[in-house]
């Protein structure tokens, strides 16, 4: 926790505590946020429909995201929505364990989307990806 001259904790926001959280989800999904020609603050702003400004303080811990932004980040990142939302302090810990007895079901992922989450971003790439998918849900309905 920063201290402030005098030593004693200086209370971090809730925009700190939330970038301390969804930085490393950025990075685990693939996207290089940390070098200066990574292209990972961008790529995030188009797909989440951002400004890569706002991705670029969000990470920073400066601002926090609204709702929209969230739940964009959530499907992007492949991360359940009510942990960002409790992340985020838009929703109470409490009101998301009230969820529970309600099965929440998993989103639906794309070949595209599973490709970039492995960190293939290259359209050669993902059409390799894609051809090798279509090859083994084949193979698969075959058996």
């Amino acid at each position: 926790m920063p201290t402030t001259e005098t030593g004693r904790a200086t209370p971090r926001t809730q925009a700190e505590r939330f970038a301390e959280y969804i930085r490393p989800a950025v990075v685990a999904a693939g996207f290089d946020i940390d070098s200066p020609r990574g292209g990972g603050k961008k790529e995030l702003a188009r797909l989440t429909g951002a400004s890569q400004s706002s991705i670029g303080r969000m990470l920073a811990g400066q601002t926090m995201p609204g709702p929209v932004l969230l739940e964009k980040l959530a499907e992007v990142l492949g991360l359940p929505l009510t942990e960002v939302l409790v992340r985020s302090g838009m929703v109470s810990n409490r009101m998301s364990m009230a969820r529970t007895d309600r099965a929440e079901s998993p989103p639906s992922l794309s070949v595209e989307d599973a490709a970039r989450r492995l960190g293939i971003r290259s359209a050669k790439g993902v059409n390799i990806f894609k051809a090798m998918v279509e090859s083994l849900r084949a193979e698969e309905e075959g058996n």
